[in-house]
């Protein structure tokens, strides 16, 4: 009985031990497999905090690098302006009509990606022509504006305006001057012609045989600039639309930082600037953020 009683609990252990054994290497298999998840993502993690790390210093690096790039632009800001009203004397144009009219081309240009310098050359261009500063500065916001409206690149707006300035200068426009027009603005060109009761191929054809002045399309400009004609915006409205983009407010805030830049270098008074400055970093401030939050949650 005693043996038969021994026999049966060694039966009963060995497979208990067996069970056991088992159990214990479950969990052990368990704890490593949690380990190794544990440091898994723990790694992730600190991966994806380093990406993190890594977007933040890169917008900081930018930041800086906006700042510094931006002396050259206002040093060169301040020259063209203190040698503006030298130009416009040799044109017999009063220093007070030249002060006003860079203050009026600044108040305009505000919230455009087109620098004060560039508006100060194509004036000077015109004045040459017609020796009136003030209309100079009104035909050259009106084409600006069309140009803008019109949505081409920089570089094709850029060429535009140079083309049609010669064209103003000479009296009538050759054949690549007005196509150069066109590429720019075509809705505003087919715009302007429509104002005249002429189509763009009309239009281009009477500019180019003199039936119509240039002095007759660039007034016509400046008045579309302000009412605009049949139903469309003014130009100034239009341009002001094609602007509003991230990419835009980026310009600006640049042309922005220039103007504080070149205030100090001039020992000008900083609150207009800087109140400035403000206005266009707080209009493009909820598109960074937005833009930085999603770049991190898509990380996490």
């Amino acid at each position: 009985m005693a043996s038969a009683s021994i026999g049966t609990a060694w039966i009963q252990v060995k497979p208990t031990t067996k069970g056991l054994r088992q159990a214990i290497n479950s969990e052990l298999n368990a704890t490593n497999a949690g380990a190794q998840a544990g440091s898994s993502f723990t790694s992730g993690f600190a991966a994806k905090l380093g990406a993190v790390a890594g977007i933040t210093q890169t917008v900081f690096s930018k930041v800086t690098s906006l700042v510094s790039s931006q002396f050259d632009a206002a040093i060169s800001r301040v020259d063209r302006l203190n040698n503006f009203s030298n130009v416009m004397s040799n044109l017999n144009i009063p220093v007070e009509e030249s002060e006003a009219t860079i203050e009026k081309l600044a108040d305009r240009l505000t919230g455009l990606p087109t620098s004060l310098d560039s508006a100060a050359s194509a004036v000077q261009l015109f004045t040459t022509k017609n020796s009136d500063v003030e209309k100079s500065a009104d035909l050259f916001l009106a084409l600006n504006d069309a140009l803008i409206a019109g949505g081409a690149s920089a570089d094709i707006q850029a060429s535009a305006l140079e083309q049609i300035s010669q064209a103003y200068a000479k009296g009538k426009p050759d054949m690549i001057e007005w196509r150069s027009l066109l590429q720019a603005m075509p809705a505003q060109a087919t715009q302007i012609g429509k104002a005249f009761g002429m189509s763009t191929e009309e239009l281009g054809e009477a500019l180019r045989t003199g039936e119509l002045s240039m002095d007759d399309f660039m007034d016509k400009i400046v008045e579309l600039d302000k009412t605009g004609e049949n139903g469309f915006k003014s130009f100034e409205e239009q341009a002001r639309a094609a602007t509003d983009t991230i990419q835009t407010r980026m310009a600006n805030v640049s042309t922005s930082l220039t103007k504080v830049v070149a205030a100090a270098l001039n020992g000008d008074d900083l609150e207009k600037p800087l109140s400035q400055l403000v206005d266009r970093v707080i209009e493009l401030a909820p598109q960074l953020i937005t833009g930085f939050v999603r770049a991190v949650v898509g990380l996490l």
